[in-house]
């Protein structure tokens, strides 16, 4: 008798007791201070939708400025032509970051597939995106699509040059590293990830991302 009251009794607070929490993929947020407040608003605001917690890490442009001046491995751009000849460490980082910035000022972006390099007055992102300073990021387009706006509440704490970000960002790249929930922040000169890990944002951490529908 004793063992059916204990059986009856774990059966009633099983299915009278808590649940469990479980998390949703959907999270209320509200919407960024600049979809609200621009000067020329979107017809819309966007819906925000949560896709969880992503791995944060970040990619610069590689200044030929901070390299030797030597000759030692060249560079050719899509149509085969040689842009010009460079240091080893310099073409070592320059395909790890696939950015670089030229002496002269040009903008050198790597085509990985093709082994090649793209001369322009600015950086190219995937589907001819061209990338922005502390707006563009790297994706996996199976979870984030190329193109698509999101969300980083984190990211509105950090501050680089008396400029506050806003914790909006565009899916403007892809790279090989850049798998599952993982996105890769374009911060332009490597220095401004300091802006970033003092805001509590540093390398392989982990961060909110919405995407905003």
């Amino acid at each position: 008798m004793r063992r059916w009251l204990t059986f009856f009794t774990l059966f009633a607070l099983a299915c009278l007791g808590p649940k469990p929490a479980t998390l949703s993929r959907t999270r209320a947020v509200e919407p960024p201070d600049w979809l609200v407040d621009s000067p020329e608003p979107p017809s819309r605001i966007p819906e925000a939708r949560y896709l969880g917690k992503f791995k944060t890490t970040y990619y610069w442009v590689v200044d030929e400025e901070d390299y030797s001046k030597s000759s030692a491995v060249p560079l050719y751009d899509t149509k085969g032509r040689q842009v010009g000849r460079f240091s080893r460490a310099f073409v070592r980082d320059f395909k790890r970051e696939a950015a670089a910035r030229l002496r002269d000022g040009r903008c050198l972006s790597y085509m990985k597939k093709a082994n090649r390099v793209m001369v322009d007055s600015q950086f190219a992102g995937i589907n001819g995106y061209k990338l922005c300073e502390f707006k563009s990021i790297a994706v996996d387009p199976r979870v984030i699509p190329i193109g698509s706006m999101v969300y980083i509440p984190q990211a509105e704490n950090v501050v680089v040059g008396g400029r506050h970000l806003n914790g909006v960002f565009r899916a403007h790249d892809i790279g090989s590293a850049v798998q599952g929930k993982h996105i890769d922040v374009f911060v332009g000169d490597k220095e401004n990830i300091e802006a970033f890990s003092s805001a509590g944002m540093r390398s392989t951490g982990s961060v909110d991302v919405y995407i905003l529908e």
